[in-house]
C-alpha cells in the first residue's frame, strides 16, 4: 500500500470519526469503514470495565456475525492473551475459538482504543499483508478513543438535561393540577382570555355565572358568551387596562344569559409572556348581590332609626318642627353643587336630620323660651352637640356621622364650639350643615325673632363668608338660590 493510499484511508477514518455524535453510531460506521479497508468480513467492539487483564467483558458491538450478535451486550469470557495495549495481529486459532465459540476464524486484529475499548477485526484467513499497522492505526485508535469520550459525556449531559426537563414537566404538570384544582375549588368565578379578548379558560364558577359549559365559553369574543351592552362594556375595560397596565377593579350589575340580575365585584389584570409583552387578561367575579342585600336593609334600618331620632326631636320642640326636613334638603343641594357623590349625599342628609338630636337633653323650657338666652342658657344649649356625639357614636353609621354632628357648629376662624377646629380641621359634610342650619334658621321664624328675608339671609352669610362659613359652601348656597331658584320645602308648597 502506497502513501497516498494510506492518507486516503487516514482521511476517509477521520471523517467518519467526526461526523458522529452517538456512541453507538461512531462505533458502526468506524467498524464498517475498518471492515471495508481491511477486508474483515467481522467486526467487533469489547468492553472490558476492568482492565485490559480483564477475564470477563460484553460486546458492545458485532457486524458480519450473527451467532456473535445474539451474545451482544451479554457477558462474555475473555480469553488470557485476548486483550493487549499493542495494535497486534494474530493468527492464533485456538484463542480465536475458545474467544467466539467457532472454528472458523484464523485471524484477528487487535486493536485497543484505551483501558477499557478494544476493537476486533476477525477473519478466516491471513489479512492486511501490505498495510503497515503501526503508521495507520494509531492516530485513528487515538482519535478514535477521544471521539468516543466525547459522545459518552454528551450522551450523559443530554441524559442528564432530559431528566431535569423531565423533572420539570412534571413540576409543570403538577403546578398545572394544582392551578386547575385552585381555580374548580374557588368559590368565585374566575376566567382568562388571550389580547384581542378571546376566552382561554375558566373555572366552573365562570361557567355557572354565565350559564354556559366550559368548552362553549373557550375560544370565544365576550359578544358570543355576554349580552350585548355588557360585552361592549367589557371589550372596552380590557383596552383601557392593556393602555394604562393597571389592575382594575369595578363593580357592576350583570345580567347573565338566563336573564339574571347580579351585583358583583369585577376585577382584572393583564399577565405577561417570558419577555414581558402582553399574553392576555386574567379576571374574577365575585357576587355581592347578598352583601348589597344585606347593606340596603342595613341603609333602611339607619334611615327608620334616624326618622325616629328626628320625630323625637319634633315633639320635644314643636316651634322648629320640620327644621331637620328643611336643612336636610338645603344641605344636600349644597353638597350636590359642590359635587359630592351620592353615598356622600346620602351621609349628608341623613346627619343633617340628627345634627341637634343632642338638644333632647336640654330641657325644653330653655329650648322654647320666647326670648333671646342669657349667656348661662346659651352656653348650656352649646352642650348639645357633644351631647349628640355622645348620642351617635356607637351606632354603626357608614359615614362619620357622629363626628359630623359634633362639629356643625364649628368655625372657619376656629372661633366656633364645642372645640375652636379651624378650616379643613371641619369635615366638608359639617362646613355645610352649619350653612344650611344657618340659612334655615334665618329663614324660619322663632318665638324670640321675626324670620328675615332671602335677601337679608343670604346677606348674612356673606358677610361672615371666611370668619364662620366656609366660602365655598356659601358661594354655592347662593348660586342655588340666586341662579337656580331654590326654595325650602315648606316654601316650595307656599308658592
Amino acid at each position: 500500500m502506497n502513501k497516498d493510499q494510506l492518507l486516503a484511508v487516514l482521511y476517509d477514518l477521520s471523517l467518519t470519526i467526526g461526523r458522529e455524535v452517538t456512541v453507538d453510531a461512531l462505533l458502526t460506521k468506524v467498524v464498517q469503514r475498518l471492515l471495508f479497508h481491511t477486508g474483515c468480513p467481522v467486526g467487533l467492539v469489547i468492553h472490558h470495565p476492568d482492565g485490559l487483564d480483564a477475564n470477563s467483558g460484553s460486546l458492545l458491538k458485532v457486524i458480519g456475525d450473527h451467532q456473535l450478535q445474539q451474545q451482544a451486550s451479554i457477558g462474555i469470557a475473555l480469553p488470557p492473551g485476548l486483550l493487549g495495549r499493542s495494535i497486534q495481529a494474530d493468527t492464533d486459532a485456538r484463542l480465536l475459538q475458545r474467544f467466539t465459540g467457532q472454528d472458523r476464524y484464523r485471524y484477528s486484529l487487535r486493536l485497543p482504543l484505551d483501558q477499557t475499548h478494544t476493537i476486533m477485526l476477525l477473519a478466516p484467513e491471513t489479512m492486511l499483508q501490505q498495510m503497515p499497522l503501526e503508521h495507520v492505526f494509531p492516530p485513528i485508535l487515538a482519535n478514535l478513543s477521544r471521539a468516543i469520550k466525547l459522545c459518552n459525556d454528551s450522551e450523559q449531559l443530554a441524559i442528564s438535561l432530559q431528566a431535569e426537563r423531565n423533572q420539570v414537566m412534571v413540576q409543570l404538570d403538577r403546578a398545572q393540577r394544582f392551578n386547575q384544582a385552585l381555580l374548580n375549588a374557588m368559590p368565585i368565578a374566575v376566567f382568562y382570555k388571550d389580547a384581542s379578548g378571546r376566552y382561554l379558560g375558566c373555572n366552573p364558577a365562570f361557567s355557572r355565572t354565565v350559564g354556559m359549559q366550559p368548552e362553549h365559553i373557550i375560544g370565544k369574543m365576550p359578544q358570543e358568551v355576554w349580552p350585548a351592552e355588557l360585552a361592549s362594556m367589557f371589550t372596552q375595560n380590557d383596552a383601557e387596562l392593556i393602555a394604562s397596565r393597571q389592575p382594575q377593579m369595578f363593580e357592576y350589575v350583570i345580567r347573565t344569559q338566563q336573564g339574571q340580575l347580579m351585583d358583583v365585584v369585577y376585577a382584572k389584570d393583564l399577565f405577561y409572556d417570558e419577555d414581558n409583552n402582553i399574553a392576555g387578561i386574567i379576571g374574577a367575579f365575585i357576587d355581592i348581590s347578598g352583601r348589597k342585600k344585606a347593606e340596603e336593609s342595613l341603609r333602611q334600618s339607619l334611615i327608620q332609626a334616624i326618622s325616629a331620632l328626628s320625630s323625637a326631636m319634633v315633639h320635644r320642640d314643636m316651634s322648629t318642627a320640620g327644621h331637620e326636613v328643611r336643612v336636610s334638603d338645603l344641605a344636600v343641594a349644597i353638597g350636590r353643587q359642590l359635587g359630592l357623590d351620592e353615598h356622600q349625599l346620602e351621609g349628608l342628609g341623613l346627619a343633617a336630620m340628627v345634627h341637634d338630636i343632642g338638644q333632647i337633653q336640654i330641657p325644653s323650657e330653655i329650648l322654647t323660651r320666647p326670648r333671646r338666652l342669657n349667656h348661662e342658657e346659651f352656653e348650656l344649649v352649646k352642650l348639645h352637640a357633644e351631647a349628640s356625639h355622645e348620642i351617635l357614636k356607637d351606632i354603626q353609621f357608614p359615614w362619620p356621622i357622629a363626628e359630623i354632628s359634633w362639629q356643625h357648629h364649628e368655625n372657619m376662624d376656629g372661633s366656633g364650639y364645642p372645640r375652636g377646629l379651624r378650616g379643613d380641621e371641619i369635615l366638608l359634610e359639617a362646613r355645610i350643615i352649619h350653612v344650611a342650619d344657618s340659612m334655615e334658621a334665618m329663614l324660619s321664624h322663632r318665638p324670640f325673632r321675626r324670620q328675615l328675608g332671602q335677601a337679608q339671609a343670604l346677606a348674612q352669610l356673606q358677610q361672615y363668608k371666611g370668619s364662620v362659613y366656609d366660602p365655598a359652601v356659601v358661594d354655592a348656597c347662593l348660586t342655588l338660590f340666586d341662579e337656580h331658584g331654590y326654595q325650602l320645602p315648606d316654601h316650595k308648597r307656599k308658592s
